[in-house]
Formats: structure tokens, sequence, C-alpha cells
């Protein structure tokens, strides 16, 4: 599932499915992640198959690993990681986002900025990578996958005054790693300057199968929303009205299925969020409470209708958002202080790693519930 969270460049998207099964349970009472297995970020790749990075022993960029877990068997296979750099005060190097569209199939963005971005592909489930020739002169702005399939967005981009500037969109695509198709992004004509697909400033590309959908920064009185059928060969652009996706910086858009989507939208120090049944036709609002992008919470999508929602800063509680009501319903706290990564797998079973404790020597742990985030239990990667 999707990560929506105002956090991040392009609000990385960190998840696990099914951990409890595979990972060996710590007791509750005072249980914390071994420092030698310190868990940096999980990531689902579907029903059969999560991968965990760990930092194993150290702290340089050498003792990072990729695990391979089937949440059914408990299995754990050691894999390749992406090849990364490390970066200064980074856990997990330059690593920018990394995503599965199936237990496969999997992307890699490695770099720390659109121009230094390398894209990386797996098609052997994360046993081997290669690397994606894109092309001279070409930025890599995201990548996405869902559904089986991989995205890229890519673009030609300069800077001046630290302003980057891009144009030439291209949405690159594959279904299998390493034959990818270009597929030009047309300019949305809008009232002021024509708009491309996405920039350093827009919102995030949700991708499920060939199903594409971008939600841009809100110009004058109306958000647009961009949706391809067909993996980005044509596209229809929709305004939608102020309030309604109102936002400053692209919305994060989460796909749950062909028709369900799921949006967080930075409107300055706050964040609002939305739910769309219909591709991203019409939206509805979730009858929410402030929620500031500064205060460590985070909005995630859980299924097609159902979310969770924890307001962070000044104590974790844990929210629960059904359609059509979309009302926050309150769940529990969470056993932690500060949160780096978070999901819902479905309904009932969620992860979290976190913090238990404030200061420089906290060490993060990874949290599993089953219960629909009643109850939390601390795990330790064997």
């Amino acid at each position: 599932m999707s990560r929506l969270s105002p956090k991040g460049r392009w609000c990385r998207a960190l998840g696990v499915v099914g951990l409890l099964g595979a990972l060996v349970v710590a007791p509750a009472a005072g249980a914390t992640t071994r420092a030698a297995h310190r868990p940096i970020l999980v990531v689902t790749a579907g029903a059969r198959a999560d991968y965990v990075l760990v930092a194993e022993g150290c702290a340089t960029l050498g003792c990072l690993v990729l695990d391979r877990v089937d949440p059914l068997s408990g299995r754990i296979t050691r894999v390749a990681r992406p090849p990364l750099s490390p970066v200064r005060g980074s856990p997990s190097g330059d690593l920018d986002r990394l995503a599965f569209a199936s237990p496969r199939l999997g992307v890699a963005l490695v770099g720390q900025s659109a121009a230094t971005g390398r894209v990386y592909a797996t098609g052997d489930a994360a046993r081997s990578w290669r690397r994606v020739p894109f092309g001279s002169g070409e930025s890599v702005l995201q990548v996405a996958a869902g559904g089986g399939e991989l995205y890229a967005v890519l673009a030609r981009c300069s800077t001046s005054k630290r302003i980057e500037r891009c144009r030439d969109y291209v949405l690159a695509h594959s279904s299998g790693a390493r034959a990818w198709t270009m597929e030009p992004v047309p300019a949305a004509v809008t009232a002021g300057p024509p708009s491309a697909l996405s920039g350093p400033q827009l919102g995030s590309v949700a991708v499920f199968g060939s199903r594409v959908v971008v939600a841009q920064t809100s110009e004058g009185t109306a958000t647009l929303v961009r949706t391809s059928p067909d993996a980005g060969r044509t596209w229809m652009t929709r305004r939608v009205a102020w309030p309604t996706l109102a936002n400053v910086a692209g919305c994060s858009v989460s796909r749950e299925g062909p028709a369900v989507l799921w949006a967080s939208c930075p409107t300055g120090m706050q964040v609002s969020f939305y739910r769309s049944g219909d591709g991203g036709r019409t939206w509805a609002a979730v009858h929410q409470g402030q929620f500031m992008g500064t205060g460590g919470g985070f909005f995630v999508a859980a299924s097609a209708s159902t979310a969770y929602l924890d307001y962070g800063y000044p104590r974790h509680v844990l929210y629960v958002v059904r359609a059509p009501v979309l009302r926050p319903v309150r769940v529990g706290p969470l056993p932690c202080v500060s949160v780096m990564s978070e999901t819902f797998s479905d309904v009932r079973h969620g992860a979290i790693v976190c913090t238990g404790s404030s200061g420089s020597g906290a060490t993060a742990r990874l949290m599993v519930s089953s219960d629909r985030g009643h109850h939390w239990r601390a795990v330790a990667i064997p």
C-alpha cells in the first residue's frame, strides 16, 4: 500500500505486507530491535513477498543488506540491493525510492537530485539489478510501480538561480524491467502558461497497471487532475474546483485498484486528505482535524474503503477513516515517539518503523499489528 505523507521530496512510499508470519516477535515489554540488525525501511511487493532494508552491525553503507521475506512460509532470502552511494546523515545512502509492482518486478531511484538520478530495475525478485539507460540529458523526476507495471517520469531540466525548470516530459513504462516504452506527455492547456505532467514542485504519479493519474499544483481556483488509461499514450485533464484538492506543491495520490484514489494535498503548513471512487472524476474530503505537515504524522491507505491517520505531534494516536463517511474514528495510541515509515497491507495488518524513545541514541524498531492497529508488538529481524 502507498504511503500518503507530506514528508519527503516526492512523498516516499514505505510499506510492508505480512511480516507477522516472517519475523520473530520479541516480548512486548521493553522490547527493542537489536542494533546489529536495525531496520531502515520496509517495502511491500504484494501478497507473497516483502523487501526489508537492514543495517547489519555498523553505520556504513557497506553494512546495508536487502532481504526478501515470504510472509506465508516465513522464509527469508538474502538478495541484492541496488547500487547506492553514501550520503551524510542518510542511513539508506542516496536511495530516493524503492518500489515493487510484484514480488519479482521492482524499480529503484537512486541519486540526490533529478539531474543525478539513476534508475535500476529488477525482474528476478531482486537477485540482480540492471541500470535503465534513458539517454543523455534526461533527468529522472520520480519512479512508480503498481499492478505489475513500472514507470519513470523523465524531463530535460536546468537550474538557474537555484530554481529548477523542466520541459519535454516523458513517461517511461515497462512490464518486465528490460524493455521500456517512452511516451511524450503533452502540456495541459490552462488559463495561464502550459503545465506539464510533473516537476520538482508537482504531485506524484500514481499507477495501477496501465492506469496513471497525477494531481498537479493548483492554478487559480482549480486543480488539474490528469489521467491516462493506457500507460501515457492518451491523457484526459479535469479541473477540480477549489477548495477540493487545493494544494501548493501537488497532491500525493495512491491508487487502490482501478477506480479508487486517496489523495494527500499540502496547503502550506497544513495537509488535507480526499478520496475518489470513480477514478478521479469526483472527490470527497476527509472530515479531519488540523494536520500539520511538519508534525511527523501520516495518512496511509489500507484498502479501497479504509485509510489510517496519525496526526503526529505531540503524541502519536491512530485513527481509522472509512468510506463513505470519511470521518476519523480513534483506534488508540501508537508506541512511538518518532515514526519513520508506516504501512497497512490491508485493513487488519500494519507495520511501523519508529523509535520508542527520544534522543540521539534512540534505536529504530519495527512494530506490527494484526488487529486493525489496536495492539502493537516489536519484532526482531533474524
